[in-house]
């Protein structure tokens, strides 16, 4: 089974800080460039390959505490890089987010336990998992292969119910379709699809299209061979 989530554990502390150097940071979380490598530095010393064993030893305000005494990276610094390590790790949503999805399908699948995007993604990966809950809830497995795509594609920070209905009728099926695309021309798609379906969101820039584009990279790099696709 695919997690919803990306593996943080073939994502290692070396690319973590990679991406922290090339990435474009949101106003509050600029100052993770200040004293980066000798704090990455720091954390290799104390044993930290990934970013599993990263967000883990900085589980909490005691750990981060305790890390800053015996590394030497402050406090406040660590406190940011916990909550950019966790933006990396898709956030469930409800079903019913996704426009165009019909109530009574959300409805009949919560009697299947499957209540939000990562309920669905790991529950309805393949052909047989699919025949069966359609039969179980009487939804057409054409439209379950809709959502899965729909849930695979809300796996990218920053794609949320009606961007990730914008990327599907782009004719984006997948995170590995998307991540195959370039901004200029998902730029022109997105635009044209927001412009002919009229949702009521604000539009995003180039720059956060990118972000989207980049993270979606960087899924397909740590899971090369899906087990869905």
């Amino acid at each position: 089974m695919e997690r919803y989530s990306l593996d943080t554990e073939p994502f290692s502390l070396q690319l973590f800080n990679e991406q922290i150097r090339i990435k474009k940071m949101i106003p509050s979380r600029v100052s993770l460039q200040e004293g980066r490598e000798k704090y990455f530095e720091a954390l290799e010393t104390m044993g930290i390959k990934n970013l599993k064993q990263l967000i883990a030893i900085l589980g909490n305000r005691d750990k981060i505490k305790l890390v800053a005494s015996e590394c030497g990276i402050p406090e406040h610094y660590l406190t940011l890089l916990k909550r950019e390590a966790g933006s990396y790790l898709a956030k469930p949503f409800p079903l019913a987010d996704f426009p165009g999805i019909p109530l009574e399908y959300t409805e009949v699948l919560k009697t299947r336990e499957i209540r939000n995007t990562r309920d669905f993604f790991e529950s309805v990966q393949n052909t047989a998992q699919r025949t069966l809950i359609a039969k179980q809830t009487g939804i057409p497995e054409s439209r379950l292969r809709e959502i899965f795509a729909l849930c695979d594609l809300s796996r990218i920070t920053g794609v949320g119910g009606y961007y990730a209905r914008i990327i599907y009728e782009a004719g984006i099926r997948s995170v590995y379709d998307f991540a195959a695309t370039d901004v200029a021309t998902h730029n022109k798609h997105y635009r044209e699809v927001l412009e002919k379906r009229g949702f009521p969101v604000k539009k995003l820039s180039e720059d956060d299209l990118q972000y989207c584009l980049d993270y979606a990279t960087l899924l397909t790099q740590l899971n090369p061979n899906p087990a869905h696709l």
